[in-house]
């Protein structure tokens, strides 16, 4: 064999020794990337299933929040009802009160007898009475301030204010007790509630007799302290109702 065989012998030889081991790199190189894929996939497919998962979680807590706000809202719908039909009474009997007295003032305006605006307006004769008085009260002290009613004991008010209501706190040596009050409508500031004459006793502890003494300092004291002395007030059965300025 000549040297230039030989050469070329030697060269074909590496020459397919190197294409073997390229080859090899190439199929490991292609094993490596398949799987490299595949871990690729498993991972995206993780990745998914976590995104689908997280996702549910925030619908659930999306639904939840959703009920929750439904729940809220039909509790405050039931809260306003109950609110109302609890106080339906006050209201009602403010309202009347109102109406009784603009008619009852008119009536007297006019000249006509306690007993004929009682029996015409279906009303007792204490009432119109009480806004005789009224009206007589403001004719006779206009530009005065009338004389307070004082009370042994000396008592005092507090008030509790929360936005469009509250409480007020009668106390003295003989008596504590509160009562809500609230803004009112139409000609009327504010009613506050008050107990009849049959729970009067039960609740006050005070005699029946005293009733209308503590309500009218009551009523005085609001004015005073929460209108600078100006208007005034109408006890009804249920409630006070104050109103502002003359009658």
């Amino acid at each position: 064999m000549t040297k230039q065989e030989e050469e070329a012998r030697i060269a074909a030889a590496v020459q397919k020794q190197v294409t073997e081991i390229v080859a090899e790199q190439q199929k490991q190189f292609s094993k490596m990337m398949e799987k490299s894929m595949k871990d690729s996939l498993k991972g995206i497919d993780k990745a998914n299933a976590a995104l689908m998962k997280e996702r549910g979680a925030v619908m659930k807590e999306l639904d939840a929040a959703k009920e929750e706000r439904a729940k809220a809202e039909r509790e405050g719908e039931k809260m306003a009802e109950e609110y109302f039909d609890g106080r339906q009474k006050q209201f009602m009997e403010a309202a009347r009160t109102e109406l009784l007295r603009n008619l009852v003032r008119m009536h007297l305006e006019v000249g006509k007898s306690t007993r004929d605006i009682a029996v015409w307006l279906d009303v007792s004769m204490k009432f119109v009475e009480n806004i005789r008085q009224l009206v007589e009260r403001v004719a006779k002290y206009a530009g005065d301030k009338p004389k307070r009613l004082r009370l042994e004991g000396n008592p005092k008010l507090r008030y509790g204010d929360y936005g469009r209501g509250g409480t007020i706190y009668y106390e003295s040596p003989d008596a504590h007790f509160d009562m809500w009050w609230e803004f009112a409508g139409g000609d009327a500031l504010v009613i506050v509630d008050i107990p009849t004459p049959e729970k009067w006793e039960a609740i006050t502890k005070l005699p029946l007799e005293q009733r209308e003494k503590v309500l009218t300092f009551i009523g005085e004291q609001v004015i005073e302290d929460k209108n600078g002395g100006e208007g005034y007030f109408i006890i009804g059965e249920n409630v006070l109702t104050f109103y502002s300025g003359s009658k």
